[in-house]
């Protein structure tokens, strides 16, 4: 199993930036998850500034809505595949990848 893996500049009302873990729900919404904070997003590419870091100021960050999530939803989620991660142009979010959730467990870059 392969967790692809993006950074968030600010996680809900934190201030903090976290690593997210991109995950497929099972009602089929793709979400950035910060293990740390308990927190998701839909809004990966506002919460990771994906699209040019040096145009992409704090205020962009804000516009991400962040929510807790069930344990429904918990329990169903799956890793986002690249293929899931690319039809809803993410890949540029990407900053590697994860063999686990564990927090010891480090980022792979991504190979090619």
């Amino acid at each position: 199993m392969r967790y692809f893996m993006a950074m968030a500049h600010v996680v809900a009302e934190y201030a903090q930036s976290d690593e997210l873990f991109l995950m497929k729900l099972h009602d089929g919404r793709l979400i950035g998850y910060s293990d740390e904070f308990q927190y998701a997003t839909c809004d990966i590419a506002e919460a990771c500034c994906c699209d040019d870091v040096r145009n992409c100021g704090l205020e962009k960050h804000r516009l991400a809505k962040w929510f807790g999530l069930s344990m429904e939803d918990m329990e169903n989620w799956t890793p986002a595949t690249l293929e899931e991660i690319e039809s809803l142009n993410l890949k540029k979010c990407v900053i590697g990848s994860k063999a686990d959730m564990e927090v010891d467990t480090p980022i792979e870059p991504i190979d090619g």
